[in-house]
């Protein structure tokens, strides 16, 4: 793979919401992905139809996800099972399969680990304006839906990065 062709589908894993973004050298598709509610093993299921319905879509060479924060709640069991079902999930089908912690992420992004998810998404606003009108919600739920879209972005924005120069600097 040529660094000319790389296609990343940056992933944002969430056993409620799901955030991706989509870059073919630049950011091309963001959204975000509801799971339906339901048993563990069917929010698996949800998870895996949504990763295989994004690299069919998108068709990426390279799969970036975020590495599950480990946390000790209800969710983090499941959360860990699908991140590493993800990634197996593109390995099986052939891309290159990258993980940052969210940490890095930040630390990339933001020059600091420890950001918050609200200063994490104005960087990226400021990189890609068109973005802002996700930034303020009028509600809280829609500004926490919309945060798995942006961490999905600066996933990908990190690994778009590395691909290209390959170094640790910052937007």
């Amino acid at each position: 793979m040529s660094k000319n062709n790389t296609k990343i589908l940056a992933i944002d894993p969430g056993t409620k919401y799901m955030g991706y973004a989509f870059f073919d050298k630049k950011l091309i598709y963001h959204g975000v992905i509801v799971i339906k509610d339901g048993t563990p093993t069917q929010k698996l299921k949800e998870g895996r139809k949504a990763i295989l319905r994004l690299i069919k879509d998108f068709r990426p060479n390279v799969l970036a996800v975020e590495m599950a924060f480990f946390g000790n709640n209800k969710t983090a069991g499941i959360m860990n099972v699908l991140v590493r079902e993800i990634m197996s999930i593109g390995r099986r089908k052939g891309l290159r399969v990258i993980s940052y912690a969210p940490t890095t992420v930040r630390k990339f992004i933001c020059g600091d680990g420890r950001a918050d998810k609200k200063a994490l998404s104005e960087i990226i606003v400021s990189k890609y304006p068109n973005l802002k009108v996700y930034l303020t919600q009028d509600r809280a739920w829609k500004e926490r839906y919309h945060q798995n879209m942006f961490d999905a972005v600066a996933l990908g924005v990190m690994a778009l990065y590395k691909a290209f120069n390959g170094r640790e600097t910052a937007i």
